[in-house]
């Protein structure tokens, strides 16, 4: 049995984190892009499991503090990958008037924070709208916001509301 210590099971999380967070959610997507490869990726399933096991032999606070830094990366300021599937239930709730609840992405707690909000204006780079949580117009980082859906609550835009005041 060989035995490892934690900064090397620290580094072996690290590199198949990253092999998982490169792996596609739709192995449609990647045959499509690799015709010509003979290898296949290996099974993301297995790979969870196997970072499951690694994760394991850490400590709680550890994996815990890796997990947040590969959130930070995921979600650092010059990242500007947009969903596209939160995008258009953004799209959505300015368009109905519905306010929206969304998972944001806090680069100081690297976690998600929940927030229902009312957009008023949106773009690939930014929303802006009330905020329930906060009580107060916010401008949101859209490639930020992990999840949306809409909410059955009606808002109206104040008639006073100018996107260039924030």
């Amino acid at each position: 049995m060989v035995e490892f210590s934690e900064e090397d099971l620290v580094n072996i999380y690290r590199i198949v984190k990253e092999y998982l967070d490169d792996l596609p959610e739709d192995m449609d997507d990647w045959y499509h892009g690799h015709s010509d490869f003979d290898e296949e990726p290996v099974d993301r399933r297995e790979v969870e499991m196997l970072l499951g096991k690694i994760g394991t032999g850490l400590s709680g606070e550890v994996r815990v503090e890796l997990d947040k830094d590969f959130l930070r990366k995921k979600y650092h300021p010059y990242n500007n990958d947009v969903d596209e599937d939160v995008y258009e239930i953004i799209g959505d709730g300015l368009g109905s008037l519905k306010s929206i609840e969304i998972e944001y992405f806090s680069m100081e707690k690297g976690e998600f924070v929940r927030r229902v909000v009312d957009v008023y204006y949106k773009s690939k780079r930014y929303v802006i709208g009330f905020c329930h949580l906060r009580k107060a117009i916010r401008k949101f980082k859209t490639s930020r916001i992990g999840s949306a859906k809409l909410t059955g609550n009606e808002y109206e835009i104040p008639l006073d509301f100018k996107k260039d005041n924030y």
